[in-house]
Order: C-alpha cells, then structure tokens, then sequence
C-alpha cells in the first residue's frame, strides 16, 4: 500500500468529521453521544493542525501531527462492530464502515 499524502488525509478527515456530526445526531443514547462528541474532537485537533499547512505541502507524506490521534484508532476499531446498535441511517453506518479502515492506516503509518 502506498503510503497517504497530507491531501488524502485532509480527504479521509473531512469524510469522518462529517460521519461523526451525523452519528452524534443520529444516536438517541446520551453516552454514545459523548463518544462520538469526544472523536470528533480528538479529530477536529488534527484538521486543525493540518489547516496551518501552506498548500505546496499537501503533496507530502502524512504523519499524525497530534498525539492524541492515536487513541482515536483504537477507539474507531472498538466503534466498527457496534456501529448497528447506535446508528440508525444505513447510509451512516456504511460510510464509518468505508472509512474506519482507511483512516486507521492512516494513524498508524
């Protein structure tokens, strides 16, 4: 697998900010609101990291520039077989179920 520039982590970050935004809305538990709530935080702190980037520097390879960011792969792959008991739009659950792969590979190269 070839290895994600900072665009195509822009492109997977946006993509899961915008699942959480739905999920969190979409949940009617209170707790899992609060987890979703807490990921796009942990996420919202690497956009906004990557955001002080000029553009000339999109085509490099991306690295987590948070530290916190590793904890949000654990806490997606935890997510991943729970999806259908909090969310409730097929079409939210098979965007994380899309996205979560990609995004761990991410984190973690």
């Amino acid at each position: 697998m070839s290895k994600k520039n900072v665009a195509d982590a822009l492109h997977i970050f946006y993509e899961l900010n915008e699942a959480f935004s739905d999920a969190y809305w979409e949940t009617n538990d209170i707790n899992q609101k609060d987890r979703f709530f807490a990921m796009k935080g942990i996420l919202q702190d690497e956009l906004d990291e990557l955001h002080k980037l000029s553009l000339q520097d999109h085509v490099y390879p991306y690295e987590p520039i948070n530290p916190s960011l590793l904890q949000l792969s654990d806490k997606l792959r935890a997510l991943l077989p729970e999806l259908n008991n909090y969310i409730i739009r097929p079409q939210t659950s098979n965007r994380f179920v899309a996205l979560i792969p990609s995004a761990c590979a991410l984190f973690e190269s």
